[in-house]
């Protein structure tokens, strides 16, 4: 019998190995303790106005707002549209400094948190029905755009790798539940290479990128790997197929996410037992998974929860 070589690992040491496609000794999941968030603010969960000037308005209780106010209703405008300052979201954040340091002394992992990332924010300055046809009638326009938020985001992400983090989180979600919003060739021409641009610091300085994006994926999945994502998530049960995607990620990119969130809202323990034992045979084997719901609620029922990790700690030895 083969013996794990990092026996006695902690469950940061472990995530990072399961990341990695190392040699962890379990599956990680997602109720471990094992991060710290540098949250800058981006989101709140109430009617506001963010430093961009997009008017957010929170539609039902428990949601995120939806950005209903457009600065940029006009996407041909864009060069006179002023950004905010991306330092100044590093202002008078002495507590929040402090609190990384603890942190850090207790062996978590630093996560700067960044919301709203590129695609999503740019939709959120033109509005979603104006932004989309733009890439066909506008696309000068589209691309200057998105390049100067590009430039805001890897400004973010600079300041965060002065402050030492471990990781960078991002929201981008780019599918519905049956497809993409747009087309593989329009994220190559457009999105893919502000990608690059904006994570190219983070790569070089070895940092783990974590990709959040909802909805049905699979046909830019291994465009996503490509980039260099580290870990995708959520995974998406019933907008994508799960073994397709294990097979395009393996060995690249780590998954993190899978388990149908509807399934944990309506479902048995028993329902949640099976299909968390199922999706762990696809997405386990050879590491590189973090079991979790493939979305996050407020009200899952505690027995499904518990029946999720229950199995999930069972099955999750390597």
């Amino acid at each position: 019998m083969k013996l794990n070589k990092n026996v006695g690992l902690s469950p940061q040491e472990n995530y990072l190995e399961a990341i990695r496609f190392g040699s962890p000794e379990y599956m990680p999941r997602g109720n471990e303790d094992i991060f710290h968030t540098l949250n800058l603010g981006i989101l709140r969960i109430e009617d506001w106005t963010d430093p961009w000037g997009v008017g957010w308005v929170l539609g039902m209780e428990g949601a995120v707002p939806f950005p209903k106010l457009n600065p940029i209703a006009d996407i041909t405008a864009w060069e006179s549209f002023k950004l905010p300052d991306p330092d100044a979201l590093f202002d008078n954040i002495d507590d929040k400094i402090s609190a990384v340091k603890a942190a850090k002394n207790e062996g978590k992992l630093i996560v700067g948190e960044f919301i709203y990332f590129l695609f999503e924010r740019v939709w959120a300055l033109t509005g979603l029905e104006n932004f989309l046809p733009a890439m066909i009638d506008e696309p000068e326009a589209v691309h200057g755009l998105l390049h100067r938020v590009a430039e805001y985001a890897k400004r973010v992400f600079d300041n965060f790798l002065e402050l030492g983090v471990d990781a960078v989180s991002v929201s981008e979600d780019l599918g519905t539940q049956r497809a993409l919003m747009l087309s593989p060739g329009h994220f190559d021409t457009f999105l893919a290479p502000e990608y690059r641009f904006i994570f190219e610091n983070m790569i070089a300085a070895g940092k783990i990128i974590r990709f959040h994006c909802c909805g049905c994926v699979e046909e830019v999945i291994d465009r996503l790997t490509d980039i260099q994502i580290s870990v995708l998530n959520p995974v998406q049960a019933r907008a994508n197929d799960l073994a397709l995607i294990k097979r395009i990620t393996f060995g690249k990119t780590a998954l993190d996410g899978g388990i149908d969130s509807h399934l944990l809202l309506t479902g048995t323990p028993s329902d949640v037992q099976k299909e968390t034992a199922r999706v762990i045979d696809l997405l386990k084997p050879g590491g590189g998974y973090i079991c979790a719901p493939d979305q996050g609620f407020p009200d899952y029922p505690p027995g499904n929860m518990d029946m999720l990790y229950k199995t999930a700690a069972e099955l999750g030895k390597y």
